[in-house]
């Protein structure tokens, strides 16, 4: 063979790089340089290990190259899921930007908030992506549905501020009318709790609106109703007795002018008559101290009118102090609600939702659109048949997991080895150890019988000497 027809021929792959292939040493897999010419082209798998950006989006939602590499025409599909997470996280980073720019304005830090959020989303959704590679259509229930209701949460999160920035311009205008009507309101209610005069109203609707003043002008008008009691009094105590001291001056007068009638003489001139009648009229004028009570009277009216002239100018003063306080707070109430956040323009639209079926639906409509497109990794895999991918990376699986059974107990038989002879080896010095100890035990006795034997000799000599 010559060194042209060495060379591969195209389409045909070099041999695989031990660096890109794991446990290339261990297990050789066959190439296509090493078939005859006359295999056709492609019908050599795994085929050579794809680089680049499809790489990248492939591992981002937790693909295995190694599978892949024998079923390459599933490598398209998998690589638009990986662009459908991406793009879900720019989604959500765009949401993200238009959410903080609402509430905080336009920050130097806000895009990296919102690759922050990028990072988030993408990290959620593949890892919704890469936990059902493999996983039996079977199991749609338990494995599919925690994890799209999970998007859907997700979704309606990222969903609601593009939703305010499509309708942006009536949300604001809705906050506009809405805060201006909130004033006028609190205005209108500041008004009716707070009348010009003063007084406090006690209904319990006014609980909160009641405003703060100076001085209120109940003390003096309660001190001008105390007089105007008290000039009243005397003045129908006055009237009565005027009325009778002039029934007396009458009959006086008849009596003296000697008119007839019930109780007169009906002779003119100064009599006796004439002359007790008005006796008695000036006794009853000295009795009731008439003078004393008219000059009481006079100084009750001036009394009434000084306190009259004090209440007016306190109530003037009372309702320019209490206008003066419902327009400081009004303002402070308009100057409360200058700022507005994403819960304004939450109610806002709420708002505008209630009032029109139309912006109903289309809210609804587009929440549902945007919630979609967010969920549309786990519903693209959802809707998915069953891949070759997945049923290999499936026996693969079942192949590993059985492989590390097998592992398992050899490492159980190897170990359990090791603990059997260590407690063989135990028992063995044990054993040695008892005999070591009854071989001493024994040699103790014969120590001691031959010193007893010893002493019994000694005393047996000594008792011979004796005798």
């Amino acid at each position: 063979m010559t060194a042209l027809d060495d060379r591969p021929s195209v389409g045909t792959r070099r041999p695989p790089d031990e660096r890109t292939i794991p446990n290339l040493r261990a297990v050789e897999r066959p190439v296509r340089a090493s078939l005859p010419n006359d295999v056709a082209v492609g019908a050599l798998r795994p085929v050579m290990p794809q680089r680049g950006l499809p790489r990248l989006l492939r591992r981002l939602i937790g693909v295995n190259e190694d599978v892949l590499d024998w079923v390459p025409e599933e490598r398209p599909r998998y690589t638009r899921l990986g662009l459908i997470v991406v793009n879900t996280g720019l989604l959500a980073a765009v949401s993200m930007h238009m959410a903080l720019a609402s509430v905080v304005g336009d920050q130097w830090w806000l895009p990296f908030a919102d690759l922050v959020w990028a990072v988030i989303i993408i990290t959620a959704d593949s890892w919704l992506i890469s936990s059902t590679h493999g996983a039996p259509r079977t199991s749609l229930l338990g494995t599919y549905l925690p994890r799209l209701l999970l998007s859907v949460l997700l979704g309606a999160v990222i969903a609601e501020p593009l939703v305010l920035a499509v309708f942006h311009q009536s949300i604001d205008n809705e906050i506009s009318e809405h805060r201006k009507s909130e004033v006028d309101g609190y205005e209108s209610t500041l008004k009716r709790c707070n009348p010009p005069s003063g007084d406090v109203v006690a209904d319990v609707s006014c609980a909160g609106f009641l405003v703060t003043i100076s001085e209120r002008p109940q003390a003096a008008k309660d001190e001008l109703a105390r007089a105007t009691a008290n000039r009243d009094g005397l003045k129908t105590k006055v009237d009565e007795a005027d009325s009778r001291l002039a029934e007396l001056e009458r009959l006086a007068r008849d009596e003296c002018a000697g008119r007839g009638g019930p109780g007169l003489t009906a002779v003119p001139g100064e009599g006796p008559e004439c002359t007790r009648n008005r006796e008695k009229a000036d006794q009853f004028r000295r009795d009731n101290q008439l003078d004393r009570l008219h000059a009481d009277l006079a100084a009750a009216d001036q009394a009434v009118a000084g306190l009259n002239r004090t209440v007016a100018d306190a109530s003037g003063k009372t309702e320019r102090d209490v206008n003066t306080a419902i327009t400081a707070a009004v303002a402070e109430k308009r100057a409360n609600l200058t700022e507005r956040g994403l819960l304004d323009e939450f109610d806002a639209l709420g708002r505008l939702s209630a009032k029109s079926a139309v912006i109903l639906m289309a809210h609804v409509l587009l929440a549902l659109l945007l919630i979609a497109l967010d969920c549309l990794p786990v519903l693209s895999k959802l809707m998915s048949a069953t891949t070759e991918y997945d049923a290999r990376l499936r026996r693969q699986l079942d192949v590993s997991g059985r492989l590390h059974d097998l592992q398992l107990k050899a490492s159980e038989k190897r170990d359990s080895v090791d603990f059997e002879l260590q407690e063989r080896r135990f028992t063995q010095r044990l054993r040695a150890g008892i005999e070591d100890i009854g071989g001493e035990d024994r040699t103790a006795k014969e120590r001691r019988k031959i010193e007893m034997d010893a002493q019994i000799d000694r005393l047996a000599a000594a008792l011979e000497k004796r005798s």
